[in-house]
């Protein structure tokens, strides 16, 4: 908030508003009409400004563009800063009444009257900053109390216990849960998209199932590379949390080695420090030196520049003067001579105009004008070389005056040089002693390096002492080591022996065994080819005599067509003549005895071959049509009887 009454003229403002309208309507002085515009106007700006961050905090926008929040922003500050600076400002005028009265007839929050334009943007300035105060506090508030609640949650937590995060990939949620993928299901899918069903098979085609074991793999180093992903992602988590303990517990132990240390390590140390930055110090100020020193060299060099860049300038302009001052003498004596010229000619002329009226009037004392004119005539000549001295002089004056600038710049630049040539030695001289601190700072580094490592040595010689008695312990273990090694050996040499022993004795006794067994062997091989040998035998009987019985049961089928024939014709005769019926009866008989002797044979033929093999298979023969026989049975056959029953009864 701006501390406006310490500007001259604006405490009489701030106080009452009839001395502020008195001091801007009345004549006063400028200086103070100034300071209370120019105050005026910065107090305007800081409102103007305030305004629009409260309008952007209350709203909760980057910018008030828009004319629905320019009317939001309005009531805003209508309600919560203007209404109450007015009320203030009217309260204090004794003015509280009006003002209500005022605010209720008109519905708009107007000024009081008799307030100035200062003591009310002053009044909505304070407001505003103390609405800007109060925000600031809560936020600080909220701030604390998040902080809080994170440090006591972080307290509760339990630290012997690995935190559950450390589990979650860095893109997972709290609920996150692993998808199980479909490998198996989606290979059969795939697998049974293209197949051919043949019952109790399936067939599949060598392309397709490659390109399904294809995909198999593919599925299975997917899934492998997820986990692996997961899973390292875990143990880098975990790795982290051990490693911020191990640092967390190093460094405690290191506070607690420092709280361990003599007093004495600490008194060389704080006098090490001591002595560092003392060195640090002088080499700073040394530093702070030789840069204020380089700071002095560089202006003088900047002048010395300078001086340098327009030193020919400045000799030439001094030329150009000594020039035009010769010119200037030369032009005087040319106007004085001319001058004293013209003189002589007027008083020449004058004498002889004075001659000529003395002449004219006559004259007591012509002799003494001619003895003063030689005298004038010779202290003309003197006059003039009187006139040259003095551009003489000032020709002598300006050679001395540029001898001696010159003398001075030769001067300047020997003392230049010198100066160089002192700070050059100066700086030389500091490298030299900076050089000489640091190598006894090195030195003092090296002999500090030593010490410790020597006592690191003493150390390590320490550790190599222990190691060597551990070294010995060990190959003493070593050698009771291999003695019962050895003696184990012996033991399991004599273990193998023994078991060889019965190995050798169970491998005797089953070699008897399987000579048994092939001696068995062999007699029933022997006895199986003698069984095949009787075998072959009876098939080569059975096969005999089924091709006699076939030779025969041919022959029968002749005797059978014979008699078909035999009949056929006994048919056709039967058509042309009457027959008895005792030729009928004949007939009949002698046909179902036929029929009956051929139905036997075929049986008997059937059985011989069911019985004696079913490798080889006869072609049956062919046998009369049913329907001659039936034919046979209502057709007179006469003399046919005898002839029929011989062969019937052959067969």
């Amino acid at each position: 908030q701006p501390d406006l009454s310490r500007v001259p003229g604006l405490r009489s403002q701030f106080q009452s508003s009839p001395k502020a309208s008195k001091l801007l309507g009345g004549p006063c002085d400028a200086v103070m009409s100034l300071a209370l515009l120019r105050s005026f106007l910065v107090l305007w700006k800081q409102l103007e400004v305030l305004k629009e961050h409260w309008g952007q905090l209350k709203l909760q926008v980057q910018d008030i563009n828009s004319p629905s929040l320019h009317k939001q922003f309005s009531e805003l500050y209508g309600t919560d800063i203007l209404y109450p600076s007015m009320k203030a400002i009217a309260r204090r005028m004794g003015k509280e009444d009006e003002f209500e009265e005022i605010l209720i007839t008109s519905q708009s929050i107007l000024p009081p009257k008799g307030a100035s334009e200062i003591e009310i943007k002053t009044q909505q300035l304070q407001k505003l900053l103390e609405n800007l105060e109060i925000h600031m506090i809560q936020e600080v508030l909220k701030k604390v109390n998040r902080e809080i609640t994170l440090v006591v949650s972080e307290k509760s937590k339990e630290q012997h216990t690995l935190p559950t995060d450390l589990w979650k990939h860095q893109v997972m949620e709290e609920n996150f849960s692993i998808i199980r993928p479909q490998i198996v299901e989606n290979f059969v899918q795939r697998l049974l998209e293209n197949y051919q069903d043949g019952g109790l098979e399936v067939t599949f085609r060598k392309d397709h199932l490659e390109a399904c074991l294809l995909s198999l793999g593919c599925d299975v180093m997917a899934r492998e590379r997820s986990n692996f992903e997961s899973y390292s992602m875990c143990y880098e988590h975990i790795l982290e949390h051990v490693r911020q303990k191990l640092c967390q517990k190093e460094q405690e132990l290191d506070i607690i080695r420092r709280g361990q240390n003599p007093p004495e390590d600490k008194a060389g140390q704080v006098a090490e420090l001591s002595h560092n930055m003392i060195m640090e110090i002088t080499a700073l100020r040394a530093r702070l030196t030789d840069l204020e020193e380089e700071n002095l060299n560089l202006k003088k060099q900047i002048r010395k520049e300078a001086q340098e860049e327009y030193e020919a300038l400045v000799q030439a302009l001094f030329v150009t003067c000594l020039h035009i001052k010769e010119k200037l003498d030369e032009n005087q004596l040319n106007l004085i001579q001319k001058v004293c010229e013209l003189i002589g000619e007027v008083r020449t002329e004058g004498i002889d105009n004075m001659k000529s009226l003395k002449k004219k009037w006559g004259s007591t004392r012509p002799d003494e004008e001619m003895k003063e004119n030689p005298a004038k005539e010779q202290l003309q000549p003197l006059e003039q070389d009187n006139c040259g001295l003095p551009a003489l002089v000032r020709k002598l004056r300006s050679l001395g005056h540029w001898r001696l600038v010159v003398q001075q710049a030769h001067f300047r630049g020997q003392l230049s040089r010198a100066e160089k040539e002192a700070v050059q030695t100066k700086k030389e001289c500091l490298n030299i002693k900076l050089m000489a601190e640091r190598e006894v700072v090195l030195f003092r580094q090296q002999l500090l390096a030593l010490r410790q490592a020597l006592a690191r040595a003493q150390a390590d010689n320490v550790k190599m002492c222990r190691q060597q008695e551990n070294q010995a312990q060990l190959l003493k273990e070593l050698e009771h080591r291999v003695a019962q090694e050895a003696l184990h050996r012996q033991q399991l040499d004599l273990m193998k022996a023994s078991s060889m022993e019965k190995l050798l004795k169970d491998v005797q006794q089953k070699e008897q065994h399987l000579q048994l067994l092939t001696e068995d062997a062999k007699r029933a091989s022997k006895l199986g080819q003698l069984q095949q040998k009787k075998i072959q035998r009876e098939l080569r009987q059975v096969r005999s005599r089924l091709a006699h019985e076939r030779s025969v049961k041919l022959d029968a089928f002749q005797w059978v067509e014979e008699l078909q024939s035999q009949l056929n014709d006994a048919e056709q005769s039967s058509t042309q003549r009457n027959s008895p019926g005792g030729l009928i009866s004949q007939a009949h008989y002698s046909l179902s005895s036929a029929s009956t002797s051929s139905r036997y044979t075929q049986q008997h033929l059937l059985k011989t071959q069911l019985t004696g093999s079913k490798i080889t298979r006869i072609q049956r023969p062919k046998t009369v049509p049913i329907k001659h026989t039936k034919r046979t049975d209502h057709v007179f056959l006469p003399n046919v009887a005898d002839t029929v029953q011989l062969p019937a009864f052959q067969v």
